[in-house]
């Protein structure tokens, strides 16, 4: 099993309901094709720089998991279909980036930047 990060970004505008549907479908195509979940994050609805499939917002989610050689193939030709899904990025994932995004997202709110 491969530690792999997949970092997503939705259709803003979807409603509680919506992103929580498009969380079960993802989550639902890893566990389909072998993969064990570890976390997901839920990064917020962003502006973006410029526009994407025609929409300037976006909501990201970072999806932590682990799976077969063959899951990476499998997930992006089901997200190429999906249409609410605008953007994604899978990666494989070095295993101390968790412990790692873990302890600066405990850091977070403290008023500090940079250092």
């Amino acid at each position: 099993m491969k530690p792999l990060e997949m970092l997503v970004m939705i259709k803003a505008g979807l409603g509680e309901e919506g992103l929580a549907a498009c969380r079960e479908r993802l989550t639902g195509w890893l566990e389909d094709n072998d993969g064990r979940l570890e976390e997901v994050y839920d990064l917020g609805e962003i502006q973006l720089a410029h526009a994407v499939k025609k929409n300037r917002r976006g909501h990201f989610l970072l999806f932590w998991f682990e799976g077969p050689a063959a899951l990476p193939a499998a997930i992006a030709q089901r997200i190429r279909i999906d249409e609410e899904i605008l953007r994604h990025l899978l990666i494989h994932r070095h295993p101390a980036s968790l412990k790692t995004f873990k302890r600066s997202s405990e850091d977070k709110g403290n008023g500090k930047r940079g250092k």
